[in-house]
């Protein structure tokens, strides 16, 4: 677009506006306040729509395998554990002051 299409166009939008306010006083506020509405209710519609789907995304997602791959991590842990003394005597230790205090 050129610029000297910008400006005739601005011009001619701003006595189109002066005439109908003239003509009409409440006809600007009536358009303002529906221009106000339409972008309210465009944006509300966008974030609402948009939080829902990244809701989605992020959620976890169920599947049938999942107790299997948790069973399998919690063996690997074991037999790591099993497989260092000292680290072993460490998760004990955790796991008994653990136990002590009263949650």
């Amino acid at each position: 677009m050129k610029l000297r299409g910008f400006l005739v166009g601005g011009l001619i939008g701003a006595a189109a506006t002066m005439f109908i306010s003239r003509r009409q006083p409440g006809a600007m506020s009536w358009a303002a306040n529906a221009i106000t509405d339409v972008t309210r209710k465009s944006v509300s519609r966008m974030m609402s729509k948009s939080i829902k789907e990244e809701a989605v995304n992020l959620a976890p997602k169920h599947s049938d395998d999942t107790a299997v791959k948790s069973e399998a991590a919690w063996g690997q842990i074991e037999a790591i554990m099993n497989s260092d003394p000292a680290l072993k005597r460490e998760a004990d230790k955790i796991k008994a002051e653990s136990s002590a205090h009263t949650h």
